[in-house]
């Protein structure tokens, strides 16, 4: 009997094990499906109540999702119009910034008793020649702004499929739930309840995540502004778009404005007050108001959360990053909700579920 026990579970951690490498390598292979899926059901999460909340003062559901869509092109707008501002900016400063680099660089190695000279050499540049012209030659070369393109062409076709997926799941979301209450509501299960739940949470999160990220960025964006930084508007939308990654997230998106206040104003009492001040807003945003209101929704713990977030990004890359806390917060909704799966839910957690 006890053979036949150890038997039952070794053979159950072994089809375990088959079925989650399954699981990742059809994540992996059908992503390009999957990932415009996501994000169309966390989109239909955020707005849904927004929707609800129209139908309320007996407002159609057509035209509360036509000015949804008409504001989410506006905002789309308005960011191609900053990013595009801000590329005919950096060509027109490239040759400041070129010349702040070389006197930023030039600080960093006269301690290594390096000379320029030696620096370019090293790096199979040459003072004669354009070095911009170079940097650029060499980057087509390896292939990154052919990569970039890519990137940004399938971007745009993502967001297509998106909206697509977005609008059938949008309008269909209220008779889904309505099935489903007549399917499970009054029967034994508990899948309603379990809907219910992730539902709430979902929603939760993605609506807090969001303000707590625009007023991250906002704040970000006045700072860079008030002390003249370049690309103000830029980096404030970028702070509240990379927000959403957890922890790498804000790490991230301090990096790219302090490399341009140093480059602007090089190191100085001045630079240092601007880094601070950016660094205080992430650090009390971060710390204390994001997890006093988020916390409560999802309980998940920081170890985990790293580990979603790691696990995300090798599947699925930086849109995978995106999605980590959405997705697991659902896993360990659905984990809690199963006897058997109880325990994960329990490590998955900050402390004791509720």
């Amino acid at each position: 009997m006890n053979n036949d026990r150890i038997n039952l579970k070794l053979t159950n951690i072994f089809l375990g094990i088959i079925t989650a490498f399954i699981i990742m390598f059809v994540l992996i292979e059908i992503k390009s499906i999957l990932m415009p899926i996501t994000f169309a059901i966390i989109l239909t999460f955020l707005f849904h109540p927004v929707v609800d909340y129209a139908l309320k003062y007996k407002i159609p559901k057509s035209i509360s999702i036509i000015v949804i869509l008409m504001l989410v092109m506006i905002l789309s707008y308005l960011f191609i119009s900053i990013i595009t501002a801000s590329i005919s900016s950096i060509t027109i400063k490239s040759s400041f910034y070129l010349e702040r680099l070389t006197l930023l660089i030039q600080s960093i190695i006269e301690p290594l008793d390096i000379t320029m000279d030696e620096l370019l050499a090293m790096l199979q540049l040459s003072r004669e020649q354009n070095i911009a012209n170079e940097i650029i030659e060499k980057l087509f070369s390896t292939g990154i702004v052919q990569q970039t393109f890519v990137s940004v062409s399938a971007f745009l076709g993502d967001v297509l499929i998106v909206t697509i997926f977005w609008l059938f799941m949008i309008f269909g979301k209220s008779n889904f739930d309505l099935k489903l209450h007549k399917v499970f509501g009054t029967g034994g299960s508990g899948l309603f309840e379990t809907v219910n739940k992730v539902n709430s949470r979902i929603q939760q999160y993605i609506f807090i995540k969001t303000i707590i990220s625009l007023v991250t960025g906002f704040i970000a964006s006045i700072i860079l502004a008030l002390f003249g930084v370049d690309f103000a508007l830029l980096f404030g939308f970028l702070t509240f778009a990379l927000n959403y990654i957890p922890n790498v997230g804000s790490m991230v998106a301090t990096i790219f404005p302090v490399i341009i206040i140093l480059l602007q104003f090089g190191f100085g009492f001045y630079s240092v007050l601007v880094i601070s001040l950016l660094s205080i807003n992430q650090f009390i945003i971060g710390n204390f108001i994001e997890p006093h209101y988020l916390g409560k929704h999802l309980n998940l713990s920081p170890v985990f959360v790293l580990i979603s977030l790691i696990f995300w990004g090798w599947i699925w890359g930086i849109t995978g990053m995106f999605l980590a806390v959405p997705i697991a917060a659902i896993l360990k909704i659905v984990f809690g909700s199963v006897d058997s799966l109880r325990p994960f839910a329990m490590l998955m957690g900050s402390n004791e579920e509720e």
